[in-house]
Parts: C-alpha cells; structure tokens; sequence
C-alpha cells in the first residue's frame, strides 16, 4: 500500500511537470521573437526620396534596423541598428541616385520585439519634398 502511494504522488509531480513546462517554453519564446515589417514597393525616378519613419508604440525600448532593396533584391541602403524609446520615432531616408533611371524601391524593417512598433513608407516628390505616397508596414512574424 505504501508504494501505491508513492507511485501516485510521483505520477501527480510528473503530470504538474508536464502541464507547467509548456507554459514556461511559450512564454520564453514571446520575448525573444524576431519580428519583419516589409512595406511594399514604391518606384523612384532619379534624385527622388523615400523616407521610412518607424514609431515606437510600446512602453520599452526597441531596436529596430531598416533597410532599402533594389528590384533584383540587392541592398541599396541599410541603417544600424537603432535603438528607438518608448513614444519616440525614427526616421530612416533614401535618395536614389541622380545617374540611374526609375527603380523599383522596397523597405525592410526589422524590429527585436514583436507588435511593438508601427511603420511606414512614404515617397517624397523630388522638387516641393512634399509627401505624396504613404504606404504601411505589413507584419511577417
């Protein structure tokens, strides 16, 4: 009778073990989650700027990087990575080169913690540099 005891409060301690640890790797993996804004693609002509302005809505610090690809997905322009405080905004911009002909322009942003930053796209006309496209980010966790 006695090691029926035993084998019943070893089965309750393993299923506890087994119901708790789940819970433990899930929320160990929300904190370390890696999350990519991709904006969609916007089309430059010569001397023509796009501007990326990433807005921290979170009440922590984040790190965010963007980054500009060309048409053939080759990296145009990346930033380092920046650290962006709680309410603030950064602001990331592109000039395409005056010798080379209409483009194709697309912005990655990549962020360190995940749903805490809301961003956009936007292209600035090259005489006034007034905006005159904005465009938001989509979110690929």
């Amino acid at each position: 009778m006695k090691n029926l005891t035993k084998s019943w409060k070893l089965l309750a301690l393993f299923a506890a073990a087994a119901i708790v640890s789940p819970c433990f790797v899930a929320q160990s993996r929300a904190f370390t989650l890696i999350e990519i804004q991709y904006l969609p693609a916007v089309q430059l002509v010569a001397s023509q700027t796009a501007l990326v302005k990433v807005s921290n809505v979170s009440i922590d610090v984040v790190d965010a990087t963007v980054t500009f690809y060309g048409h053939t997905g080759n990296v145009l322009l990346a930033s380092t990575s920046q650290s962006i405080a709680a309410g603030a905004t950064f602001s990331f911009s592109y000039m395409h080169p005056a010798t080379t002909g209409a483009s194709d322009v697309r912005a990655v942003v990549t962020l360190g913690t995940a749903h805490a930053t809301v961003s956009s796209l936007m292209t600035l006309d090259k005489v006034s540099g007034q905006v005159i496209a904005i465009l938001p980010g989509i979110l690929f966790p």
